[in-house]
């Protein structure tokens, strides 16, 4: 390293150290200086912070994956920000500012930090607690942060990424890190954040035990009745529209205090952009003129319910396979979620896939930003059918689950299998009755079928089903 490029980099450190708390406080603290609501997820990784400062050190290695916007370097600013620098030394690094604005690599600014610390990691005394934004920046950044796990125990390393197509792939990296997968935000958390309104406790756990575990639908629906007060505790004073405001926009937390709505979906249209033309463009072997056709795809998904690939393909001037490694390149930055036709081979699959958006504000964006292809009612049945979608994978993620949908003339929009077991769920906006529940049962042998819509509560003995008011799915 030459005599030059170490300055560089020693100034820019000595900024990072003292601008740093500073910087943190402007995601922690709002415009009034009071503390900005946490995501669900940082009382977890804060656990994990603690327990290595306490000397519990079985996990050193912290990934947080998730699309752009979806509030990684608020909630890395705000793990920071609560880790006591009396206790511990900490460094918080912009990665993305490493290699491109100074044009160094994160080995290389590591390396200069043990100059500036006078030690090697090795021999710290004290433990550290590195903070990572963006690693992916640095094509390297796996093998640099490996070496540091391996060389001490001493450091603790969070580290956050836009792109999954290049974080969770990597076997140096998920033989030694536990992943957090950020998703969009909750109805709960779009509440929290801007109106500091907290949940019930514990009865988002004891909605999920109810929808995803009953026995029948007579034990849904008894059950649901019994959480009723509950609910409604919840909605006491938040206005009904407020359901609509966030399956626009509200899944992403910098939309939550934006007052101006197109300002809104210029930023959303800022960030798919970004995700094409530097995540997708870095992990793929695209051309140019193949990437300037992903917008395409993306606005033809918007307005559609399935998806012709030999259709679209053929619209596009393009074959049917660069179509699919299109369609598969996006999904793995986490913008789609493909839900493929029940009974199909994943790698045969005759009848067409559903495409739906992993943030229903995506979606939103092409309909209210870009043009308007569709009808209102038809655009909020989409909308609510991504809500459901990103719920159903913020919260079985975890599980031993698949997720399909009924193909079929009339067919439900999900069909949701743990084990030997189905649950078929049908989505709507407005009102909505059994009948896509009763044709699709007709075909799949389910426990029980469930419709999310506007409707009220109501038990349906001879279709073994239940209506279940949005108002209670989002809580879960």
């Amino acid at each position: 390293m030459t005599s030059e490029k170490k300055e560089k980099i020693f100034k820019y450190l000595q900024d990072q150290i003292a601008q740093a708390d500073f910087r943190a406080r402007a995601y922690v603290f709002d415009e009034n200086n009071n503390k900005n609501p946490t995501r669900n997820c940082f009382v977890r990784l804060r656990m994990f912070l603690r327990n290595f400062i306490s000397g519990q050190i079985a996990i050193r290695w912290l990934v947080i994956t998730g699309f752009r916007g979806v509030g990684k370097t608020t909630l890395l600013s705000q793990l920071y920000f609560e880790t006591d620098a009396q206790q511990v030394d900490k460094l918080y690094l912009s990665v993305d500012q490493i290699t491109q604005l100074i044009g160094v690599s994160l080995n290389d600014v590591l390396t200069v930090y043990e100059e500036i610390i006078g030690t090697a990691f090795e021999r710290l005394e004290k433990p550290l607690i590195l903070f990572l934004d963006e690693v992916q920046y640095d094509k390297k950044w796996a093998i640099t942060l490996k070496s540091i796990y391996d060389r001490t125990n001493k450091v603790f390393i969070f580290a956050t990424g836009s792109s999954a197509l290049s974080l969770q792939n990597n076997p140096d990296v998920a033989r030694r890190t536990i992943s957090e997968k950020l998703f969009p935000m909750s109805f709960t958390e779009y509440i929290k954040i801007k109106v500091n309104k907290f949940e019930v406790a514990a009865l988002a756990t004891d909605l999920r035990t109810v929808i995803f575990k009953s026995d029948n639908a007579e034990q849904v629906y008894s059950s649901l009745k019994s959480l009723e007060q509950k609910v409604r505790k919840y909605w006491l004073e938040i206005e009904r529209l407020e359901i609509d405001r966030y399956m626009k926009y509200g899944t992403l937390p910098f939309a939550v205090k934006l007052k101006n709505e197109g300002l809104v979906y210029d930023q959303i249209k800022k960030i798919i952009d970004r995700i094409i033309s530097i995540d997708i463009v870095e992990q793929s072997q695209f051309k140019s003129d193949i990437i300037s056709k992903i917008p395409e795809v993306l606005y033809t998904v918007a307005a559609s319910d399935m998806l012709s690939v030999t259709n679209l393909a053929k619209d596009l001037a393009i074959s049917k396979i660069t179509l699919t490694e299109i369609l598969s390149i996006v999904e793995k930055t986490e913008t789609l979620i493909r839900i493929y036709p029940y009974g199909s081979h994943m790698t045969q699959v005759r009848k067409p896939s559903k495409y739906l958006f992993a943030s229903p504000a995506f979606r939103s964006m092409y309909y209210n930003f870009i043009s308007n292809t569709i009808g209102e009612v038809s655009y909020m049945g989409k909308l609510l059918e991504d809500t459901i979608g990103l719920y159903l994978t913020r919260n079985l993620w975890t599980s031993t689950y698949s997720l399909t949908y009924d193909s079929s003339q009339g067919g439900a929009d999900f069909i949701i299998k743990f084990g030997q077991d189905n649950i078929i769920l049908e989505s709507g906006y407005g009102e909505k009755g059994f009948l896509q529940i009763s044709n699709t049962s007709k075909r799949v042998r389910s426990k029980y079928g469930l419709v999310i819509s506007m409707a009220p509560l109501k038990l349906n003995k001879e279709k073994n089903a239940v209506t279940i008011p949005l108002s209670y799915f989002l809580l879960i």
